[in-house]
Parts: C-alpha cells; structure tokens; sequence
C-alpha cells in the first residue's frame, strides 16, 4: 500500500503536530529538513519509508518528551497519509 504525501503538505502537518511542544520555528525547521533528508517529495511515499521516517522522528523527540509522548507524537505526525 502506498501514501500520498506531498512533501510541503506533510511537512505542513508534522510542523502543526510538534508545535505544541518544540515551537513553531524549530518544529518547521525539523518538518522541513526531515521530508528533505528522507527524499519525501510530490508522489506516493511507501510504507516502508512512512516507517522509516516515523521512527525518526520518534528518536529525535525522546529527549524534548520523552518515550512513550515520542511514540504517540510520531505516530500522530504520519496519521492520515
């Protein structure tokens, strides 16, 4: 199965999704580079990718939230692709 995700539409969404907790500006700038880094662009995004950009993002936000607040996060970043 694979998702439809335009990399400004997704980054648009994971920027809304870590705001609350990062701000606005360092939740942007990690959308951003994150979609950039994982090679998310126009087109589908495969499970596999999904995945791997949702474990991602999970590590990085252990620190800022800690674990199980990183798992839901990082869940909540990819829902609805």
């Amino acid at each position: 199965m694979e998702c439809y995700a335009p990399a400004m539409e997704l980054a648009a969404h994971i920027t809304r999704v870590l705001t609350p907790h990062l701000g606005e500006h360092t939740a942007d700038s990690v959308a951003r580079h994150l979609c950039a880094k994982h090679d998310v662009g126009e087109g589908p995004l495969s499970p596999e990718k999904a995945q791997k950009l949702q474990d991602v993002i999970r590590r990085g936000l252990v620190a800022f939230v800690g674990a199980e607040k990183a798992e839901q996060l990082a869940q909540a970043c990819m829902d609805g692709l």
